[in-house]
């Protein structure tokens, strides 16, 4: 890393410490800033964590959204299709996202949709 423009640089340099303001991919504390962030976007849209796990966020019992590294998986029903719709467009004004279509299965667990439920098993 080098210094902003304008700084001085060697051994006539006044003796500083910089401060980085935003995490670097690779540093262990990328997950934890990460999480933090999708964690206040999706509280910020009315979803709320599972008592389950704080992992999983839940909104109008319909809407499942996991976060999982750098993976979302996310599930609802049929009557929730346009809500989800604006989720994702949301999301995909925040960060560079791309839809890999009806996830089957996320980490092991089955989901299974119908109109009204939304149902996790293996």
């Amino acid at each position: 890393m080098t210094l902003p423009d304008g700084w001085r640089e060697g051994s006539n340099a006044p003796k500083i410490v910089v401060r980085l303001r935003k995490a670097l991919y690779g540093l262990k504390e990328a997950p934890w800033l990460w999480h933090d962030n999708i964690d206040a976007f999706l509280l910020s849209r009315a979803f709320t964590h599972s008592s389950a796990s704080p992992n999983l966020y839940l909104r109008s019992g319909i809407t499942l959204i996991l976060p999982y590294v750098d993976d979302i998986s996310m599930s609802h029903t049929e009557a929730a299709t346009n809500a989800m719709i604006k989720v994702k467009a949301n999301l995909s004004e925040k960060y560079k996202i791309m839809n890999l279509g009806r996830a089957h299965q996320f980490r092991c667990i089955e989901t299974h949709h119908n109109d009204t439920k939304i149902r996790l098993g293996r």
